[in-house]
């Protein structure tokens, strides 16, 4: 079901590097329809004690884009579906700042579900900071089944 070599576990992966402006923030903050002060004005934000405009917690998710990374092959016919996500927050995402992504497979497993044999293919993305330092982790979770069976 699931194709992946045992050395692609837990191998931190480099999936670019970004500088986050505040237009950055001010276009996700009002594509989400958060219009908290804290993402669109920079003074009310000092006001708050950060230095600038911060993201939205979401944020991650535009940093993440549309491609699930690292890739894991799947076999020809099973379909993929998102299984859910989680985050962690270390740190608040800075307009101005620039960021560092980085992937890894955390875990690949199989088992039987209500309707059959499935895959679990769970990822993370850390999100850090030009010393190094994570800002925040991305966890996500993919089903992999077999296109015969109904969910």
């Amino acid at each position: 079901m699931i194709k992946l070599e045992p050395e692609m576990l837990n191998k931190e992966v480099p999936l670019g590097e970004f500088t986050v402006t505040a237009d950055d923030i001010r276009e996700f903050a009002e594509a989400v329809g958060d219009l908290n002060p804290l993402y669109l004005n920079a003074e009310a934000a000092r006001r708050e004690g950060y230095p600038t405009v911060i993201a939205p917690p979401t944020f991650c998710m535009h940093i993440r884009g549309q491609r699930l990374l690292p890739e894991v092959e799947v076999e020809p016919g099973f379909t993929t579906l998102h299984a859910g996500q989680e985050f962690e927050y270390y740190d608040e995402i800075y307009a101005g700042q620039t960021y560092s992504a980085f992937g890894k497979l955390v875990e690949v497993y199989e088992k039987t579900g209500r309707s059959g044999p499935l895959g679990v293919i769970v990822r993370e993305m850390a999100v850090k900071d030009t010393t190094g330092k994570t800002v925040v982790v991305l966890r996500e979770r993919q089903m992999v089944r077999s296109p015969e069976k109904k969910i």
